[in-house]
């Protein structure tokens, strides 16, 4: 009987929800009848909130005083594209954003509502606190989702303007949210920038025993910001966030997903806003902040073949601390999470390729002393070529003059905060001007690159870093990789040098920068070491036919190794990546003349079995035998290989040997 009721009850909630009909707002008056105000206070489990208000778009909506009740309905729809005149945008993330939002929550009226709720029990931490407000207060509610609204504020608000304004705050319960073509911080009219000091802003909730002992944690889950996998209509999904003083996105939960918005730049996305100072005493944080936990986190593209080319993020720059910014752009803090990517990102960097953003900081710190990232292309034939990342760092250049790095080398690190327990893969990215790869070879006087990459060296000791040979050319690359432990293979990363970075290590005028900051800024292919294209059989050294890149002269070109835990394969979204090599140009080169002479290194006899070994060449090869030295013995075939060790056997006493190359 027990067990009938509760179907019964099941039943009923499933026919209110599924005949829920649209909550229509018809005024921007909040003490009125039809107002926004009223629909917030009277929500029901899957309500859609939509917009009719007369007259012509945007329609402002004042914060009401003590602001909105926080919304505790689950599987709500706030929408504002249903007001008439309001339209979604339709162009791709590399083309100006021509989005037209017609409804505006505005609390520059001061309005605002506390997020001090009360938790389970009153020693709960419930991440948020009585010097915190939101425009959107949502508690326990799962599955909002909130489009086409313009969210417009002050940074602080109160009394004595010691509270801080989120535009959206999401607490205890409330997972599954779609935040999607919204405007973050910016008005309609595309130029006016009003931020609240967060624009979306999560935290988690901890459950405390009278001891203060944390008993159990609930976090913010399964946040969509912009473009959600498998979209049907990419573009109509992405939001803007401008004029944020502490953090556009913070966010403390996992399975997180941002995809397909800007970040500190403005709708034609070549112009970035930089909030540095915007508001005195605000402390800027980053672009996004990604808190405790963290697992299976995206920033930007997911490569599974859908909606790649519009779920990349443009992000602007950032000034660093010292200069009264942060010191990088993203932040993973108290992270020790798995499976977290950031992909196919244009940061520091418009979306014509060209207009540089106002940067000077990492684009990540990485950190977590066990973490897994993966910054770039998992290279697994899936939209790799929308997966790396655009770096581009260190503009302008009278903000940030190269002989100022002298003054702390051990800084310059491309990721701020990388942890030696952790690991990066940094793969298929476009780099430009940035700081060593993954971090500075000064830091911790040294140490710390070694230390970092001892987890997959055979010994560390003996160099961490790959090299070129200093006689490649077009048509083939050749050079050495540390020796990887037991279990990890090797793939390398062949990549044009970029200049500007070059030049910038090189006017830093820091010693152990003489070669510069190198790094790769074009991929050209990857190779995989001691594997079946590998045309060098010596361990730990390669040499690979490039002739089909079809590069140029003179082209500087850097490598990157990537020790992959497993069978030899360029696809592992595991890989630790290396520093890059220094660069080296490419002489002039022809196919047809061999890489190397063929050198014989090792041959071992069992009975008339001798095993040859060798080096040089260009594959198949034919191992040839006769028995004397004489114009009368004939050259005999003993063997065909397309490797460089064979086994013969010998006839007779005395017998010679020779390898002709059967290849180019």
């Amino acid at each position: 009987m027990r067990i009938v009721t509760l179907l019964a009850i099941s039943v009923i909630l499933s026919f209110r929800t599924a005949l829920a009909a649209p909550v229509m707002v018809t005024t921007e008056d909040n003490t009125a009848q039809g107002s926004l105000a009223d629909a917030i206070t009277n929500l029901h489990d899957g309500d859609i909130i939509q917009f009719n208000i007369p007259g012509p778009a945007p329609h402002t909506i004042q914060t009401p005083e003590g602001g909105y009740p926080y919304i505790t309905a689950n599987n709500v729809t706030i929408d504002g594209y249903s007001q008439p005149g309001s339209f979604a945008n339709s162009n791709p993330i590399l083309a100006p954003n021509n989005a037209q939002i017609g409804i505006i929550l505005d609390s520059r009226n001061g309005n605002y509502k506390l997020m001090d709720y009360a938790g389970y029990t009153p020693n709960d931490d419930t991440g948020f606190s009585a010097s915190e407000a939101a425009i959107l207060g949502v508690i326990d509610a799962t599955n909002l989702t909130v489009r086409g609204i313009s969210f417009l504020g002050p940074a602080t608000v109160g009394p004595n303007q010691d509270i801080s304004l989120y535009s959206v705050a999401l607490a205890r319960l409330a997972s599954g949210a779609h935040i999607s073509g919204n405007w973050f911080g910016l008005s309609p009219d595309g130029t006016t920038v009003a931020g609240t000091a967060d624009g979306i802003a999560g935290f988690r909730y901890q459950g405390r025993d009278e001891n203060a002992v944390v008993t159990n944690v609930v976090t913010i889950d399964n946040t969509v910001i912009g473009v959600s996998k498998n979209s049907t209509n990419a573009p109509a999904d992405f939001n803007i966030f401008v004029g944020q003083p502490t953090t556009p996105i913070v966010l403390e939960g996992n399975g997180t997903r941002i995809s397909g918005n800007y970040i500190m730049v403005l709708p034609n996305g070549t112009s970035d806003y930089n909030v540095t100072d915007l508001v005195p005493g605000a402390q800027f944080q980053g672009a996004i902040r990604i808190g405790p936990d963290g697992n299976n986190t995206l920033i930007g593209v997911d490569g599974d073949g859908t909606n790649d080319d519009n779920e990349r993020n443009v992000i602007g720059g950032a000034y660093p601390a010292a200069k009264g910014g942060y010191d990088h752009t993203i932040e993973f803090y108290n992270q020790n999470g798995t499976n977290i990517v950031i992909a196919g990102n244009y940061i520091g960097l418009g979306i014509d390729g060209s207009s540089r953003f106002t940067n000077g900081v990492p684009a990540l710190n990485a950190s977590g002393s066990s973490a897994r990232f993966r910054f770039g292309s998992d290279f697994d034939g899936v939209s790799d070529g929308f997966e790396g990342n655009i770096v581009a760092n260190n503009w302008p250049p009278d903000i940030f003059d190269p002989t100022e790095f002298a003054a702390a080398p051990d800084k310059l690190n491309f990721f701020d905060e990388l942890e030696t327990g952790g690991m990066v893969s940094v793969r298929g990215n476009a780099l430009i001007n940035n700081f060593p790869s993954p971090a500075s070879i000064l830091r911790d006087n040294g140490s710390f690159l070694s230390n970092y990459m001892s987890k997959v060296l055979l010994d560390p000791s003996k160099g961490f870093m790959p090299t070129l040979a200093a006689s490649n050319t077009t048509d083939r690359i050749s050079g050495t990789v540390p020796l990887p432990a037991n279990g990890y293979s090797v793939v390398v990363d062949l990549y044009s040098a970029d200049p500007e970075g070059i030049q910038t290590g090189q006017q830093s005028a820091v010693p152990e920068f003489t070669k510069g900051w190198v790094q790769g800024k074009r991929y050209l292919g990857s190779f995989t070491v001691d594997g079946t294209k590998d045309q060098n059989s010596a361990t730990g050294a390669f040499d690979f036919d490039i002739s089909a890149l079809k590069l140029t002269t003179n082209l500087p070109v850097t490598i990157a190794a990537n020790y992959i835990l497993g069978a030899p394969a360029i696809h592992n979204a595991r890989a630790l990546t290396s520093p890059f090599s220094d660069a080296e140009n490419l002489l002039p080169g022809s196919s047809s003349v061999p890489p190397a002479d063929i050198k014989i290194t090792s041959f071992t006899q069992t009975g008339n079995s001798l095993t040859l070994s060798w080096t040089g060449g260009n594959p198949p090869f034919t191992v040839q035998q006769k028995p004397a030295l004489d114009a009368t013995s004939q050259w005999t075939t003993a063997s065909t290989t397309s490797q460089r060790t064979a086994m013969v056997t010998m006839s007779g006493k005395t017998g010679f040997l020779r390898i002709a190359q059967n290849g180019p």
